[in-house]
């Protein structure tokens, strides 16, 4: 597909009819780590952090524009934005975050899916084989079935995941009074500003959110007539990624804060199946297993897929090709994304028998965390400075302006609290 020519317009009627790349961005952003956050802050606090759910949304929704519209107004990816317009020692310091990033988070998913598929058979699977098993099909998946394949893998997945844990969260609802309150009503726990933190940082993803631009590129996304279309498309995933984690909140607080049930995060995920199980029986059991496996799996696979361009990008990048040879060299068939593929698959082998699943997923938040602060004060550079008014795409409004710097405070006390630099 990317061989194909771009195309300056969605086509006619488009708007309410085709779904972009948004959902799978929002799919493979969700994991364990906004599972575990809204779990555990649920179940602490019920339904009084579900603002939180919200704003942590919206902001990775501006940024997820921005980046779009990066790539709209400049027909590159932001990563090559980085490298042309940023100081050379950016370049290396990312790329040794994106190696240190792919290692945490194909280590978390991997373990979150071998997790899951545990639950799912009482520990008939263990869970280090069940994560070995999942980073290999993920693979052979992404690798057999190109970007076509992939897509038709997860629409099915990201089906399962929300409407498994939204029919969980609607048997369980009973307080709309808390749920409102909790939505328009910001409130910060005495003691636990920890909680916001985590939710914060766990909801909605954040190197995924560069899988944005190459997914445009293979759907031959290109130019200013696309900026509606990808505007409804980022917004329609930032409210499913928000519907998703309110859903988990509204379980979690059925499950455990009502009855009073304290859980530590390595109950969260096996503990909110059982009690599912006696509360309203074997259904509930298996919709929660089914859909917090869905959710990981089209995580690792959302990752899987979309890590092998940044990797084919960089190359291009560091070896100095052009730019029509860099778009060829992220192609899903090109050497560079393939090896690049066999190295996230296999990178997280040996981590699947560490005796510490959540562990392995709360590296990976903290590793996460630190990406979104500079993703914010980028974006506030480039597309005020550099991005080309004659492209007919804008530049930032004063209010995309107001809510970067949010996210870039916001997420540097977030990455600060996290690696244990500020007190939780």
């Amino acid at each position: 597909m990317l061989a194909d020519a771009p195309r300056a317009a969605p086509p006619p009627g488009s708007a309410f009819t085709q779904v972009g790349p948004g959902l799978l961005v929002a799919a493979a952003g969700i994991g364990a780590g906004d599972i575990v956050s809204s779990t555990m802050a649920a179940s602490r606090h019920g339904l009084a952090l579900l603002w939180v759910v919200v704003l942590a949304a919206a902001l990775k929704a501006v940024l997820n524009e921005g980046i779009a519209r990066w790539q709209l107004a400049t027909g590159t990816t932001a990563l090559e934005g980085w490298c042309d317009h940023l100081p050379r020692w950016v370049r290396w310091a990312f790329a040794a975050y994106l190696v240190l990033w792919t290692v945490s988070v194909s280590a978390a998913l991997t373990s979150a899916c071998g997790l899951g598929l545990a639950t799912l058979t009482g520990n008939a699977v263990p869970r280090p084989w069940g994560a070995i098993g999942h980073a290999l099909a993920g693979g052979a998946l992404v690798a057999a079935g190109g970007f076509a394949g992939f897509e038709r893998v997860m629409k099915g997945l990201i089906a399962t995941m929300f409407f498994a844990i939204v029919a969980c969260a609607a048997l369980m609802f009973a307080d709309p009074a808390a749920a409102a309150r909790g939505l328009v009503v910001p409130t910060v726990p005495a003691g636990d500003a920890g909680s916001v933190l985590s939710v914060l940082g766990g909801v909605g993803g954040s190197i995924a959110m560069l899988a944005y631009n190459y997914w445009m590129r293979e759907e031959r996304m290109a130019g200013a007539g696309w900026l509606g279309f990808v505007r409804r498309d980022i917004a329609i995933a930032y409210v499913f990624t928000a519907v998703f984690a309110v859903a988990v909140m509204v379980v979690s607080t059925a499950a455990f804060h009502v009855p009073g049930i304290a859980i530590t995060n390595a109950q969260a995920v096996t503990r909110m199946a059982e009690a599912l199980g006696e509360t309203i029986g074997p259904v509930g059991f298996y919709a929660y297993a089914i859909g917090f496996w869905a959710a990981v799996f089209a995580s690792l696979l959302g990752v899987w897929q979309s890590l092998p361009y940044l990797f084919a990008d960089y190359y291009g990048l560091l070896r100095g090709y052009p730019r029509e040879h860099r778009v060829r060299l992220t192609s899903v068939t090109s050497t560079p994304y393939r090896l690049a593929l066999l190295l996230v698959t296999l990178v997280p082998l040996p981590f699947a028998f560490v005796d510490q699943p959540l562990f392995v997923i709360r590296t990976f938040t903290i590793v996460g965390s630190l990406f979104v602060p500079f993703l914010a004060g980028t974006l506030l550079y480039l597309n005020n400075r550099v991005l080309p008014a004659a492209s007919g795409v804008p530049r930032n409004s004063a209010w995309g302006n107001a809510a970067l710097v949010l996210a870039f405070v916001v997420f540097a006390v977030v990455g600060a609290s996290e690696a244990g630099l500020l007190p939780r």
